[in-house]
């Protein structure tokens, strides 16, 4: 059974979406959703951190329902759009 919940994403453009969220009693993970754990390379130093996400939680279950109009995602969510510059990064 899933935990669908509202939220606001400014990626790629300002919209509201329904996703799914972790069981919060869930005994694997806490109601975390995953964890992560370090890993060690060929000569035992540390080589990184994987995250695993547990099964009671899709973080890839997504549904963009409304898009949002970039000026009331500035005054409810506080988004501003970015701003580019013609100007070289040299």
């Amino acid at each position: 059974m899933s935990r669908m919940r509202l939220r606001f994403s400014p990626w790629p453009r300002p919209a509201i979406e329904l996703t799914d969220t972790p069981r919060p009693k869930c005994p694997a993970c806490d109601g975390a959703g995953g964890w992560a754990e370090d890993y060690a390379d060929d000569e035992g130093e540390f080589g990184g951190t994987d995250y695993w996400h547990c099964t009671c939680w899709d973080p890839d279950r997504v549904r963009r329902l409304l898009p949002v109009p970039g000026w009331i995602a500035f005054r409810l969510f506080g988004w501003t759009p970015p701003v580019y510059s013609a100007e070289p990064p040299f």
